[in-house]
């Protein structure tokens, strides 16, 4: 997250996929990680006022909020090949 903030502030040609990688590597791994907290907890982990459940619900908005992990994985692709395609014709 912060190269992106630096790609940003420095007007970095690469701004986009950057931001994307860090939103989807960031989301994937709360993910993860929750996922093993309800896991854990067991059924307390899903039972509803439980910190661990509002959690899962909190991560699974994330990952949908500003496009949904797919799309952030198209940028990524997008961003890549054409960041390929301008090297190909440099």
């Amino acid at each position: 997250t912060a190269r992106a903030a630096w790609e940003r502030d420095t007007g970095g040609g690469r701004t986009t996929a950057v931001a994307a990688m860090a939103k989807l590597g960031a989301t994937e791994l709360g993910q993860r990680v929750i996922d093993r907290a309800v896991q854990l907890h067991g059924a307390r982990g899903v039972r509803s006022g439980e910190t661990v459940e509002r959690l899962y619900r909190d991560i699974r908005a994330l990952r949908i909020y500003e496009g949904a992990t797919e799309v952030q994985r198209l940028l990524v692709g997008r961003e890549t090949l054409r960041d390929a395609a301008r090297r190909e014709e440099s």
